[in-house]
């Protein structure tokens, strides 16, 4: 007996062959495009450390925030002209809040308050009262580069420090203590505390001062989009509705599930898409996918068993054992595992929308309840005299489970983490992580349309008209 190997046409005419090549070639299709499309949601196995974190709509925004701050400070009378300053009854009294840090060129309060008010209406602006807190200690005029910057350009509605604020029977010795809080960088602790403390300062100083509504405290390293605060208070309002519902019932200790509460206590304007992945990561079996795929291939092996009894025998010899075997053993499994490993966001996204969330990232730009800021204020003023007082950004999270309070997202985001040196004991390399990749997708034209409508819906036709105009003309 002589021994012939098979040759490639033999090959290919086995059925099952055939199926692992289609196989082969979907994947690979599937993973061009994944690298492609999905290499900047970090929680995908197509996430490209190189590219994930590249600048599309924070670099031209950032530039528009640039241009239009250094034109405020090169006239600073022609910027009050065009927007002025807040009105008697602000809906939003927004604070940042600002350490100087250790960077060449700009420091990034200029640029995120460059965001703040460019493209900003002047209806917009009266509606939003805006403080700068300079919170570093004990000399926050020689130790932030930034701080005679805006001084001198009388842009903002207050600049505060604790120098300037603090009662004088309690400065000193409070300048001392956050001095030495702030001068451990090994202590987590410590540092904790002083961020905790002027989170809560700064909260409590908009309560004290104005009668604004709703209170936004931003970290001085993010960007706003174009038509963030117009958007914002239209979420607001849709907000304020949802808390109507007759379905609604008082605030109960751990009770916040979505529709539950009928009071709130923040909305976020960023989120970052590592906090809303799936939950079991990109293991096989994580996600419980091998359970899904049994779920998914065993009907599916059933029905296709049916189906070749009934298809003709030339039809039906595709089906055979190898075939079957390639599509429920292999084919099944892969998908589904593929469709958890590029992940969430990527493949589905953040619908439109303002919704109810308890998960979510960081305290970048988060917009407070009036009614539960003094409360919070309190609250974490007085996590701050602990040794282990908790974080900043987790510490609101727990006083909305301990008084029952709704936690409000608004998408798309409208603010992004620019920051890349740490103010505090993050290392610059998980601070470059804390990033919304949706952001980036904004396109600078349709925020513009929407920001003039959203104007338009707000404050009417004759606001809208102007703010066009303006913009035609370059002034805004």
């Amino acid at each position: 007996m002589i021994y012939r190997p098979r040759i490639a046409s033999d090959a290919l005419s086995q059925p099952g062959i055939r199926a692992v090549l289609l196989l082969l070639a979907i994947v690979s299709l599937y993973s061009i495009y994944g690298s492609l499309y999905f290499y900047r949601d970090p929680l995908s196995i197509f996430f490209s450390e190189k590219h994930g974190f590249d600048r599309f709509y924070s670099a031209t925004r950032q530039a528009e925030a640039d241009e239009f701050l250094d034109a405020i400070i090169a006239n600073p009378d022609s910027t009050k002209w065009h927007l002025g300053k807040a009105g008697p009854s602000p809906q939003i009294c927004a604070v940042f809040i600002t350490v100087g840090r250790d960077i060449a060129g700009r420091q990034y309060i200029d640029s995120a308050v460059g965001s703040f008010l460019a493209n900003m209406s002047r209806a917009e602006r009266e509606t939003t009262h805006l403080k700068l807190f300079f919170a570093d200690v004990p000399n926050p005029d020689r130790q932030h580069k930034s701080y005679a910057k805006f001084t001198a350009a009388d842009i903002v509605d207050e600049i505060f420090t604790y120098n300037s604020t603090l009662p004088p029977q309690q400065k000193e010795a409070k300048i001392r203590e956050l001095a030495l809080f702030a001068k451990d960088r090994t202590n987590k602790h410590a540092l904790e505390r002083k961020t905790v403390f002027d989170y809560a300062y700064a909260l409590d100083r908009c309560v004290e001062t104005t009668d604004a509504p709703y209170i936004a405290l931003f970290e001085g390293d993010i960007l706003l989009a174009d038509g963030w605060a117009a958007k914002t208070l239209k979420n607001l309002q849709i907000v304020e509705q949802m808390m109507k519902d007759p379905r609604r019932r008082d605030p109960e200790k751990g009770e916040i599930a979505p529709g539950r509460p009928n009071t709130w206590l923040y909305l976020r304007l960023f989120n970052q898409e590592r906090s809303f992945g799936w939950s079991g990561g990109p293991g096989f079996r994580s996600n419980n996918v091998h359970i899904i795929s049994i779920a998914v291939a065993v009907p599916l092996l059933l029905v296709l068993l049916m189906a070749r009894r009934q298809l003709p025998r030339h039809l039906a010899r595709h089906l055979d054992g190898w075939t079957l075997l390639v599509i429920c053993g292999i084919a099944v499994p892969l998908f589904i595992w593929l469709f958890y490993a590029s992940g969430k966001a990527a493949l589905l996204g953040s619908p439109r929308g303002v919704r109810e969330e308890w998960f979510g990232c960081c305290n970048q730009a988060l917009v407070y309840n009036r009614a539960h800021s003094k409360g919070l204020a309190d609250y974490m003023m007085a996590a701050s005299r602990r040794e282990s007082p908790g974080r900043s950004d987790m510490l609101p999270k727990q006083f909305a489970w301990d008084h029952g309070l709704a936690r409000i997202s608004a998408y798309p985001m409208l603010a992004q983490h620019a920051g890349r040196v740490s103010a505090i004991d993050t290392s610059n390399d998980e601070a470059k992580r804390v990033w919304s990749m949706a952001f980036e997708d904004f396109k600078p034209y349709r925020l513009a349309d929407e920001h003039i409508r959203d104007v338009r819906e707000l404050f009417g036709n004759e606001v809208a008209e102007e703010m066009r105009r303006q913009r035609s003309m370059g002034h805004v």
